[in-house]
């Protein structure tokens, strides 16, 4: 007779990081995942097509329709670009012309914030036993985190809040990211893992001859880019990891990469003597902790996005097998 699962939702959804942790665990059954933007969740489709999905704002849903989640898990990763200076603002006009209009990024990055009490509403209306968010570190600087954390508290939540690093639970990747619990019992303390237990760059990528690899000549740059580039590697060794984002400096292949963000797709560079390429969709999933099996857009474009707007997939799964742990205890 198989164990019992416990149910869970996923809002805010995207590829489907929280679905995939959960579901590693061997414990949950995500049945909704819920993200406005279509190409997420026909994504997330794919990859889990056991779980329902709508495509939807949050801030309308009826969270009366959500499945019976009393002894259930709600798993929520709101929008962090409202808290996060590595944030793209909202720009003026359509002509990408770059020019910065202050009303629009005041607008944008309220909007972003404010798709967290999504979690609040869910949490008197469905009544989870136990809810999981993530975010950006700076989400417990916003100016309402306290009076949203007392909110969950005055419907009866124990909350608990910490940061904790991806590379602690496994991933490559330098990922700090603020994980809160509450839960309708019990408080529920996440263990900070162990950073000596962090893969390597070189453990993602593929070998150097396979097909999603396109090389080019360091030296076709321009003299500017060049010079990065070779100061990055007089720091790393001349075979190393490059992020081409202000002066970054070179990581060699033994240790970690840098975050990976819905940009790192455009910017993330192995370098190799006279030659480099940016990385391909399957080695920043890879960062990100995903199986191979997973299915990936072919645009390089949609797949870093998508990948870089995710939970890494390896801590998803040792918070959310804390937090099932409890709830079963």
């Amino acid at each position: 007779m198989s164990a019992r699962k416990v149910v869970a939702v996923d809002f805010f959804s995207g590829i489907g990081g929280f679905t995939a942790g959960a579901e590693a665990t061997g414990r949950v059954r995500v049945a909704l995942a819920v993200n406005h933007w279509p190409e997420a969740v026909e994504w997330h489709a794919r990859n889990h097509p056991r779980a329902a999905h709508s495509c939807q704002d949050l801030g309308e849903l009826d969270m009366t329709t959500l499945p019976d989640l009393r002894g259930g898990i709600l798993l929520a990763a709101p929008a962090c670009q409202g808290h996060t200076p590595a944030g793209q603002p909202a720009r003026a006009g359509t002509g990408g012309n770059g020019r910065v209009d202050p009303a629009r990024v005041r607008s944008k990055h309220a909007r972003d914030r404010n798709t967290a009490w999504a979690v609040v509403s869910a949490a008197d209306v469905a009544r989870p036993r136990a809810i999981v968010v993530e975010n950006v570190e700076a989400f417990q600087r916003w100016e309402l985190f306290r009076s949203w954390a007392r909110c969950l508290e005055d419907l009866g939540y124990a909350v608990r809040f910490r940061t904790l690093d991806a590379r602690a639970f496994g991933s490559a990747q330098h990922r700090e990211r603020t994980i809160i619990t509450a839960s309708l019992g019990d408080p529920i303390e996440v263990d900070p893992g162990d950073l000596r237990r962090a893969a390597s760059v070189e453990s993602c990528l593929d070998p150097d001859g396979h097909p999603a690899n396109r090389w080019s000549d360091l030296r076709e740059k321009s003299p500017r880019m060049l010079s990065r580039m070779r100061r990055a590697q007089g720091e790393a060794g001349r075979r190393c990891l490059w992020n081409n984002v202000s002066e970054s400096s070179g990581r060699p292949l033994d240790g970690n990469f840098p975050t990976v963000t819905t940009r790192t797709g455009s910017q993330l560079y192995l370098l190799d003597g006279n030659r480099g390429r940016l990385l391909n969709p399957r080695e920043l999933a890879r960062a990100q902790s995903f199986p191979d099996s997973y299915e990936l857009p072919e645009s390089r474009d949609l797949a870093g996005r998508l990948i870089g707007n995710a939970i890494d997939v390896r801590m998803a799964a040792a918070v959310v097998g804390t937090v099932v742990e409890a709830l079963l205890a």
